[in-house]
């Protein structure tokens, strides 16, 4: 029996706090201690995880699923900040979890810091009414459920949802552009840093990279050259240095795992948002 993996996308009420749910079931899967790796690109999204069943370690640069059990193990619930190199993690066996992703902004105005220490309470509530084993879409309801009312309070008037980092740097930049005595540029980029903790140019290479994840999971084809030029990279060579920050390898390498490799299972369902 293959893993289960799903992608949750919040409600329109949401849209501008939350950027998707990521689930993975492998109870029942024959999975070899190579395939319980976990690959994951580097995000400018808080991330917090509820492991439900089994254990997780996150695991240091380059380190082997052979030594993977020696790594930190997460707690039931955590929170890891946005990430501007990739992260893996390795299980020992089955395991159940459910990822959200948070933009910063709006985890800062439901109460949290830019330390991300510490999981706030309106999250520990809405991961306490997450149940995957009814049913996991019924689950991902009740969190959305649980954090609706603690969003509209602390939302701003005006809070333009989003779907994807593109839009979420378009309006963090518009929104600083507008709040603040100074029009400078230097004055709206030090509003979008006290903002989101990213800087324009950082913002801006996340959503170059979400676009080529796009095209990529579109290409029918298409070159590695010819992908670059659509997204914007100067050239074939740019868009590989590109892959290589946000994910540890290159684009070739990438595309086959995608296609083939179980622990590239994530990018393979977050390019289902396409």
């Amino acid at each position: 029996m293959p893993p289960t993996s799903k992608l949750f996308l919040p409600p329109t009420s949401l849209s501008g706090c939350l950027m998707a749910g990521i689930f993975r079931d492998t109870r029942g899967a024959d999975l070899s201690a190579a395939d319980r790796l976990n690959h994951f690109p580097a995000s400018p999204i808080v991330a917090i995880t509820l492991v439900q069943h089994g254990t997780l370690h996150i695991l240091p640069p380059e380190t082997s699923w052979r030594t993977a059990s020696e790594a930190p193990s997460l707690p039931r619930s955590s929170v890891l900040a946005p990430q501007d190199v990739p992260v893996t993690s390795w299980s020992e066996g089955s395991v159940v979890a459910l990822t959200v992703g948070v933009y910063p902004d709006a985890w800062r105005r439901l109460g949290g810091d830019d330390r991300y220490q510490a999981m706030l309470p309106i999250f520990d509530e809405a991961l306490g009414n997450f149940d995957a084993e009814s049913d996991a879409a019924d689950g991902w309801d009740r969190f959305c459920t649980t954090l609706v009312s603690g969003w509209r309070k602390a939302r701003p008037q005006g809070w333009e949802p989003v779907t994807r980092v593109a839009d979420w740097s378009k309006a963090l930049a518009t929104r600083a552009a507008l709040s603040g005595g100074g029009r400078s540029l230097r004055s709206i980029e030090r509003r979008i840093m006290r903002f989101s903790g990213h800087t324009r140019r950082n913002l801006a290479f996340y959503s170059a990279f979400e676009r080529l994840h796009e095209c990529a999971t579109n290409a029918a084809g298409r070159s590695l050259a010819e992908i670059a030029i659509e997204v914007g990279y100067s050239d074939q060579s740019h868009m590989g240095r590109a892959v290589r920050r946000a994910t540890g390898f290159s684009p070739a390498r990438l595309n086959r795992a995608i296609e083939t490799e179980e622990p590239f299972w994530c990018y393979r369902l977050l390019g289902e948002r396409f």
